[in-house]
């Protein structure tokens, strides 16, 4: 009877700066109270106190005694503030959090250089001018339209909301009128002729980012593009974060359908405002993701993806309209959602195959999607093999001790010489932390001068006098096995950037899980690292990362820089293509069919063959 009653007991605090009050169950994490309630504290870890990024400031009660994971985390100048980690103490009666908010505009590649589309979109517009009604003819509008249609179009079916468009035109059909096909349906009926102005919307959702383009379906034109932080992203910073939200119920389902689509209606209403393009003119979207995010597009629990079998609820493409996500275009608008090759390859991989022209180019090629969940695909002549590498969010700055997003602030280029540790930041913006393609260089620098060995040690002070005398100086003591300062204000010596021999070992774990992938793929393909002729970058963290730090850690095989190709955001030019070619739809469909996806869970030997791609290539 005591447990009962203890576990009813009611908690409340105050959440800032929304000034939000709250209530929760006793024992509630400060995270699980915030997320619980739609206030944005962030995690990239969804709780398990590995990536530090849910700190909360504690005021109004007794600080919580921090933890190992707070101080692992959190700076001893934070912890004596008040600093916490969110999901690792309970919320206390009447106590305020306040939390960091505004998240840093991150820099996303929204376009990529793969060229031209070749041009016939599903949408199509096909004036008409029926036979005025009379007294003597008293034929419905419809079916004179239709009697004018079945010349051209055949007999099509109109939606609701069409029939609706048509009978407000009223006796101004008679002078003519545009009817609307997409998706092998009439979504609309316009008043003249409006052949002219057709609109689209292509979108590829990634775990971190969003990106969407409006496109002109008559020319071809790029109108307008944006991008946002996939509003998930507080749930946590990978597709296994994610999954585990899902399991708590259909409500926290339901809560991140609900933040992807609050960040695709942003986009497109980003995009309609800064163009003279009206909402009811966009009357096709096509979108792209990996096989979670699709999932949680459509609202369709992905909890089972998590688990062996690793089983999805669907693979194949999905047609819907865009009233039933919720979307702020033509109700009726065709919605499209790309087929995906298997749990973990999604219809993201689909679009970069088919951008990429994979299984037709000449060659043998390595294509990988540098993300949180790595995405690799080898063409071996005309045949196609794929896996799915889950390399965590370490390339997007998250678990790395000073780790950041490419945002304002972010160290991007480290260039190690004579003694001196020169960096490049994004806006040239004073350094806040090292981002992704920063971390790789770094790490590339220390590997090629030797201060770090192929096994991933930091070399000590002591050990490292012999090479460089003037970078020993910059290798200070930690309790994680050392640190190296790549930035250091003497001003301000607490804001000093340091690469820590923990974020080495995360860059070990992340960059391991990609070329362990790499090379299953290369085995079960029977290729050598001299058989291959290239080797594709795609994504944002692809775009900026330079190749001979991505060889020099050892992420890709050793095929020289120049064989080494940044193709930028190719699931987003997929997805145009999708938008702007039945054609190249087609093929979409298609393509996972003809992929040999290989399980790297279900690998003999998978471990040792990890454990073997951690280590660093020895510097030549």
């Amino acid at each position: 009877m005591e447990s009962s009653i203890t576990t009813s007991i009611t908690v409340h605090s105050k959440f800032l700066p929304e000034d939000c009050k709250i209530a929760c169950p006793e024992g509630t994490t400060i995270l699980d109270a915030a997320q619980g309630n739609d206030i944005p504290v962030e995690t990239v870890c969804s709780g398990k106190g590995t990536c530090g990024t849910c700190r909360v400031l504690v005021r109004n009660t007794q600080v919580p005694i921090p933890n190992a994971h707070d101080r692992r985390r959190l700076s001893d100048q934070q912890l004596a503030h008040g600093w916490r980690l969110a999901c690792q103490h309970p919320v206390s009666e009447d106590a305020i959090y306040t939390h960091p908010v505004g998240v840093r505009p991150i820099r996303v590649v929204e376009s990529s250089g793969l060229g031209k589309i070749r041009l016939d979109p599903e949408v199509q517009k096909i004036y008409v001018k029926p036979a005025p009604a009379t007294l003597h003819n008293q034929t419905a509008d419809w079916s004179r339209i239709q009697d004018e249609l079945a010349a051209v179009a055949g007999d099509i079916d109109p939606t609701l909301e069409a029939l609706q468009n048509l009978a407000e035109l009223g006796e101004s059909v008679d002078d003519g009128v545009t009817v609307v096909i997409a998706g092998n349906q009439i979504v609309s009926v316009e008043a003249g002729n409006t052949t002219e102005r057709m609109f689209g919307m292509a979108f590829d959702i990634g775990t971190t980012t969003v990106v969407g383009a409006l496109m002109d379906l008559v020319t071809g034109d790029e109108i307008a593009v944006a991008s946002g932080l996939n509003d998930q992203h507080v749930y946590g910073g990978d597709v296994i974060s994610r999954m585990s939200v899902t399991m708590r119920g259909s409500e926290w389902v339901d809560r991140l359908t609900e933040a992807v689509r609050s960040t695709i209606t942003t986009i497109i209403n980003d995009c309609l405002a800064r163009t003279s393009v009206a909402a009811h003119e966009v009357y096709e979207l096509t979108f792209v993701g990996n096989t979670v995010m699709e999932h949680l597009l459509l609202g369709i629990d992905p909890s089972r993806i998590s688990y062996s079998p690793f089983v999805p609820t669907i693979v194949d493409p999905v047609s819907a309209t865009a009233g039933e996500l919720g979307l702020p275009v033509l109700s009726s608008a065709n919605v499209w959602v790309a087929p995906n090759v298997a749990s973990y390859v999604g219809g993201d991989i689909v679009a970069l195959m088919l951008s990429t022209n994979l299984g037709r180019r000449d060659g043998n090629v390595v294509a990988i999607d540098v993300g949180t969940n790595g995405e690799i695909v080898l063409q071996k002549g005309k045949n196609l093999f794929a896996t799915a590498a889950p390399a965590g969010p370490a390339f997007e700055g998250a678990e790395i001790t000073q780790g950041m997003r490419a945002a304002s602030g972010a160290i991007e280029r480290v260039h190690v010489s004579n003694g001196s540790v020169d960096i490049d930041v994004i806006d040239n913006a004073e350094p806040l932390g090292i981002c992704g393609s920063g971390l790789v260089d770094a790490v590339a620098e220390l590997l090629r001068i030797g201060l770090i060995a192929p096994s991933g040690r930091l070399l000590t002070a002591d050990e490292a006098k012999d090479i460089d005398p003037g970078l020993a100086e910059r290798i200070v003591p930690d309790e994680t096995g050392g640190a190296f300062i790549l930035h250091e204000s003497k001003d301000q010596p607490e804001q000093a950037i340091h690469l820590h021999a923990q974020d080495i070992r995360q860059l070990q774990l992340a960059k391991g899980s990609i070329r362990c992938g790499v090379n299953v793929l290369m085995q079960h393909a029977g290729l050598n690292v001299e058989d291959l002729d290239e080797i594709i970058l795609a994504g944002a963290f692809g775009s900026y990362i330079d190749p001979g730090g991505a060889i020099a850690i050892g992420l890709v095989p050793d095929v020289g820089p120049d064989a080494i190709k940044a193709v930028g955001n190719a699931a987003g030019h997929g997805s145009r293509m999708c938008l702007l070619s039945l054609t190249s739809r087609v093929r979409a469909i298609d393509l996972p069919a003809q992929v040999d996806y290989v399980e790297l869970s279900a690998v003999e030997d998978f471990q040792e063959e990890f454990a073997i791609a951690m280590g660093f290539p020895n510097p030549i």
